[in-house]
């Protein structure tokens, strides 16, 4: 698994593992600490939407609120 990411890894990049794959669970560990060895900050999803004045729209999208779609 980390032979296929490590030359993909950029800044920006979001990683998606599906937990019911059969060595996810395993090379977890692993893959968190290779990707900040490199000198990446690993953050969840949560900590990348804005929380305060900010929605998010029908298609996914981070939209910031405005009085008009209050």
């Amino acid at each position: 698994m980390w032979k296929r990411l490590e030359n993909k890894l950029q800044e920006g990049s979001i990683i998606l593992s599906h937990s019911g794959t059969k060595h996810t669970a395993d090379s977890l560990d692993m893959l968190l600490s290779n990707i900040e060895q490199k000198g990446f900050q690993i953050v969840t999803v949560s900590d990348l939407i804005y929380q305060n004045n900010y929605y998010i729209d029908v298609n996914g999208v981070q939209r910031q609120q405005t009085k008009t779609n209050e």
